[in-house]
């Protein structure tokens, strides 16, 4: 490894370290609660380091945003690629959302309750550039997924593919959310596993859209 590239290996790590550390006190105390003073104690980095790293806090928030949209954009990729058949391909990107939603909570979060209607276009920052720019691509992804899954006339033939997008994703969002939080709940209520509920419930959001329900 080159000087110039352990240099930047270095550098990673730190701003990693930083990134976990702000995360878990958005999570702990909500992002506004936080001080940059509460992520050095919690990271044990100085203020000084931590601004050698990252602008300000709005800063470290839009690269941890970007790093969780990162990871869900390589999963639903692999989820896409890997299987050819529509319905195998549509559970394997439930399980990358779903993976998004236990693993990045903060960036999930963020991406959930994000009002487009407050961006500042002309002024973004180069992380926040490229968050949008993401969720665009994993839109597209998406997008092409459901259009393929038309032309083989499994999805029916009345679908908007780019406006399915919008409503799944929603609709998933929605029910990881209630399964979080009321799973354990509903599983005893009606005697099947979380798992089993969980796959339930996407069987019943991919039958919205398919030509013949299975």
């Amino acid at each position: 490894m080159s000087r110039e590239n352990k240099k930047e290996a270095v550098a990673a790590l730190h701003r990693e370290q930083i990134m976990k550390a702000a995360e878990k006190l958005f999570l702990e105390k909500g992002f506004s609660q936080t001080t940059i003073d509460d992520i050095s104690k919690s990271s044990e980095y100085s203020r000084r380091t931590i601004y050698a790293y990252y602008e300000s806090k709005n800063d470290i928030l839009h690269h941890i945003i970007e790093k969780g949209l990162q990871t869900l954009k390589t999963d639903i990729e692999k989820a896409v690629n890997r299987n050819d058949d529509f319905i195998r391909g549509y559970k394997a990107i439930c399980i990358a959302m779903s993976k998004y939603q236990r693993e990045c909570p903060f960036s999930a979060d963020n991406i959930n309750h994000a009002n487009a209607a407050n961006f500042d276009l002309k002024n973004l920052s180069d992380a926040e550039k490229h968050i949008l720019r993401l969720g665009a691509e994993i839109n597209t992804i998406l997008a092409t997924f459901i259009a393929t899954g038309k032309e083989q006339g499994i999805v029916r033939q009345d679908i908007i593919p780019m406006l399915t997008v919008f409503i799944l994703w929603s609709s998933i969002t929605s029910f990881l959310s209630l399964a979080k939080t009321k799973g354990s709940f509903i599983s005893k209520q009606f005697s099947v596993s979380e798992s089993e509920f969980l796959e339930y419930g996407f069987k019943q959001l991919l039958n919205s859209i398919l030509a013949v329900q299975i």
